[in-house]
């Protein structure tokens, strides 16, 4: 086995059952490390994360900053292991992938797509339901896949259902993610030693090219294109992709 290959397995295993790895792994706290003691595990494990709340965001950067100082991998999958049983699951993957692809020791590492690490971000609350009701209740020794397919879950009398499966693209979303952790908001070129080349003009270039696309979506279904958003005071019309939270 080569190391890099060695290094990948032992990824793999931190973002196994993350879901619930937080109230299945529990660690003596005086055997917990001295540099994640008071400063990360805030966040309960069942609350929702997101890298937009600036309190939560301070939590991660304190955990990707742990995380990115550890003097070797192995320091670090050790950090991580021990992480992963207490701090918010979500919490924990974002901090674990910024350290994974900034890392100088990690390079060559592919971290997990996060669709397969949490799921129930992507996929429909009742298909995942469907399918584990199937899985658990499958004969003993039966380790065949299960196939769901997925239902619609929108209103066709609505003209905005149209763009679902765009909308709703596992892809496309999971991008959104991917992008957050490649150019993360506790980036600090200080701290880091190093600047990002060109990041303002890849942010607007990316962001543009998604909002072209979805404009050409648009008209592909007869609908207009969207309209310009300038006031963040402004109301957001809601949206309901039917996903749930598994770890609440």
């Amino acid at each position: 086995m080569s190391l890099l290959h060695e290094k990948q397995v032992r990824v793999l295993k931190l973002f196994e059952r993350l879901n619930v790895a937080a109230t299945g792994e529990n660690i003596p706290t005086d055997q917990i490390d001295p540099r994640l003691v008071g400063k990360v595990g805030q966040l309960a494990s069942n609350a929702f994360f997101s890298c937009f709340l600036p309190v939560l965001l301070e939590e991660a950067r304190r955990l990707v900053e742990i995380f990115y100082s550890a003097k070797d991998f192995d320091d670090f999958v050790l950090l991580a292991e021990q992480a992963r049983t207490f701090v918010n699951s979500t919490l924990f993957a974002y901090a674990a992938e910024v350290a994974i692809l900034h890392r100088l020791d990690s390079r060559g590492v592919i971290v997990p797509p996060i669709q397969e690490v949490f799921a129930d971000r992507f996929v429909p609350a009742d298909t995942l339901l469907r399918a584990f009701s199937i899985a658990t209740t499958k004969p003993v020794g039966d380790e065949s896949d299960v196939i769901v397919d997925v239902h619609a879950t929108g209103n066709v009398l609505d003209p905005e259902y149209k763009l679902a499966y765009y909308r709703e693209d596992i892809g496309v979303n999971a991008h959104h993610w991917h992008w957050h952790v490649v150019y993360p908001s506790v980036y600090d070129v200080k701290f880091f030693g190093k600047p990002k080349d060109r990041k303002g003009e890849l942010f607007y270039y990316m962001h543009q090219q998604m909002c072209a696309r979805y404009d050409c979506e648009r008209f592909s279904n007869g609908l207009n294109r969207m309209v310009p958003f300038h006031n963040f005071e402004d109301p957001l019309e809601g949206y309901a992709a039917h996903l749930t939270h598994i770890a609440s």
